[in-house]
């Protein structure tokens, strides 16, 4: 689990991987990049050596809101948002770990945090060119295409 110290290390490199590569989000003069969701959610990162190689963000119920809630409208959705709904979010690996198994490491250990804190339900937006690897750890696309091609998941 991420430290409260392993935080700005962890919103640096959302700036460097969302901002600075990925271009989805505005480069700053803090090099910082991090969100409302940032108050409540959990990081589960993944080191290598003792330096931070990724990270995945885990939002619990209980909140006013998802990442989803920017794109997707609750009602729409064929499913009811409840206290056993839990967001995967963030999913991030260093480019020089991406052939490594650090996603999939990532994905489990923020499975196994979920159901072990009564999640019966995950639910994710990603990008399409991940989709894959979201479908082989057992989530499936909801089929609504939102901003930038990203698509929701939940599991199978």
């Amino acid at each position: 689990m991420a430290t409260e110290s392993d935080r700005d290390t962890v919103y640096r490199l959302r700036h460097d991987v969302y901002g600075c590569e990925l271009h989805q989000h505005a480069v700053n003069h803090a090099e910082r990049l991090s969100d409302s969701l940032d108050r409540f959610n959990v990081y589960i990162v993944v080191c290598i050596h003792d330096e931070i190689a990724g990270f995945i963000s885990v939002t619990p119920p209980g909140h006013e809101s998802y990442s989803i809630d920017k794109y997707l409208d609750r009602n729409g959705l064929p499913f009811p948002i409840d206290d056993g709904v839990y967001e995967m979010r963030l999913l991030t690996v260093l480019p020089s770990y991406r052939t490594s198994r650090a996603a999939f490491l990532l994905m489990y250990a923020a499975t196994v945090w979920i159901w072990a804190h009564g999640g019966v339900r995950i639910i994710a937006i990603g990008r399409n060119e991940v989709f894959e690897m979201y479908r082989r750890v057992g989530m499936r696309a909801l089929g609504r295409e939102i901003r930038s091609g990203a698509v929701t998941y939940q599991p199978a």
